[in-house]
Order: C-alpha cells, then structure tokens, then sequence
C-alpha cells in the first residue's frame, strides 16, 4: 500500500500526517526540536531520521507540503532548510505544494482563519483524534486539502 503524507515543516516541531490513498487516516505525529539538541544540523538531522524511518515503515506516492512563505529572515531561512532535507529524502516521490491561505481557505472556507479554526474543522473529520500540538492538526490540514482538492471528499 502506498500513502500520502501531509507534512507541516518546521525546524521547532514538524508536524506528520499519514493518510491511506482513500482519505483515512493512518498516523500523526509530531518531531520536536529546540536549540538544546545542537545547532540546526543535528536538529535537521532528527527531523531527517524520523522522515526516513517513516517512508520504510510507510510508503508514500504523494506529499503534500505548506509552500514557504517569508516572514523574519532566520525563521524563513530554517524552514527552507527543513523543506530542502524533505524534498531531498522524497527525491523520488510527486511533491505538491498548497501556500498557507490556500489551506485555510479549502479547509474552513476563509482563506484568513487562524489556527484553532483549522483545527476545529479538522476534528469535524476526525472527531476522535487528539492532538498533542497545532503542527499535528496542521500537518492533517494540509493532507485533507489535497484530498478535497483533487478527490471528492467533503467535510
């Protein structure tokens, strides 16, 4: 079976969804780092295992990522290095990008919501799911919206 991953990258906390090919959800998780497990390279390195381990265990044919975007120069540059070593492990996997606003707006309609929005629209889908932090919820966000997108599913 292959799969698809949503992924919300992140050098603090990349935030993992798993989805079967047919929308259901299969796993969410999330890879924290901070400045105490070393500089961005070792904690590039964490997030690159944890990436790795996962595309053996499941397989993807699709991901779908949140397009960078710039904000403050050392945050944009980190993000960018998370979305290098990504695109770089799923070298041989379709990558598609949404920007952030495109999310929200598939999502709740808004293309300006905030995050507990998004969220709380997420567990319309997923009742029973709890996240452990935004970048999970986000990360099943950015999965659904290629599913709504490109597939029939509705929330």
């Amino acid at each position: 079976m292959d799969y698809i991953y949503g992924l919300d990258l992140s050098l603090s906390c990349t935030g993992i969804a798993i989805f079967e090919e047919n929308g259901n959800l299969v796993k969410t998780l999330s890879v924290p780092t901070s400045p105490k497990d070393g500089e961005h390279g070792k904690r590039l390195k964490i997030i690159a295992d944890k990436l790795l381990e996962l595309k053996k265990q499941y397989p993807p044919n699709l991901i779908v990522l949140e397009s960078g975007f710039s904000r403050h120069a050392a945050s944009t540059q980190a993000i960018f290095k998370t979305h290098g070593i990504s695109e770089y492990i799923f070298y041989d996997v379709k990558i598609i990008k949404f920007a952030p606003s495109t999310i929200k707006k598939i999502i709740t309609g808004n293309g300006r919501s905030d995050k507990q929005q998004v969220q709380d629209f997420v567990l319309k889908k997923f009742p029973n799911i709890i996240f452990e932090n935004m970048d999970q919820s986000d990360s099943v966000a950015i999965g659904l919206s290629y599913f709504i997108q490109e597939t029939t599913m509705k929330l």
